[in-house]
């Protein structure tokens, strides 16, 4: 169904992930972007380099989505496991994580130094993001499906989508707040 106030509401929280990137890491410098607590642990750009990197693998369908010219294949038309796997990215990819997940490799970010403009990409990859979503207004969200770029048996309602892409946003600006908050982070 249509869902004006679902897509307003995804909106706002898109601009306020936005927002809190601007305010948490706008002031940082190249080597605060890039410190990293641990070896296993991402840097605060590599944390956006991952969001800019996932969210470009679903940026084709979206694009199609927008313009009018996206047509579901069988089995994003026909997949009786759409719903089960949407509700079960969607329950996995929170906010506030409750537990750690690793990232399929086609997700990973840069493994060095991630350039000094990331927060320039970022925004301008959320606005992209942003303007398909808004796109969708006036779209069934709950009818189209699409195929998740991690496995071609995995399909997706838009709106299942959507809400995973916003909540994998915030998911990641969140860790990468915590890294500002890590023991030995490198002062001003």
């Amino acid at each position: 169904m249509k869902d004006e106030a679902f897509i307003r509401e995804i909106l706002q929280r898109g601009n306020l992930a936005k927002e809190k990137v601007q305010a948490s890491f706008g002031h940082l410098s190249f080597a605060q972007l890039n410190w990293k607590p641990g070896d296993e642990n991402w840097s605060i750009g590599q944390c956006l380099d991952h969001l800019i990197v996932s969210d470009c693998l679903y940026f084709p369908s979206l694009k199609k989505i927008a313009e009018g010219k996206f047509e579901m294949n069988f089995w994003e038309n026909w997949n009786p496991l759409s719903g089960l796997f949407g509700k079960m990215f969607v329950d996995q990819i929170q906010e506030i994580p409750k537990k750690k997940l690793n990232s399929p490799t086609i997700f990973l970010p840069a493994k060095s130094d991630i350039d000094g403009v990331i927060l320039e990409r970022f925004h301008k990859h959320l606005d992209s993001l942003l303007d398909y979503i808004a796109a969708c207004t006036h779209l069934d969200i709950d009818k189209i499906h699409i195929t998740s770029p991690v496995s071609k048996l995995v399909t997706l309602s838009l709106r299942r989508t959507i809400a995973l892409l916003i909540q994998h946003e915030h998911r990641h600006v969140n860790q990468a707040i915590k890294v500002i908050h890590a023991k030995n982070f490198p002062a001003l």
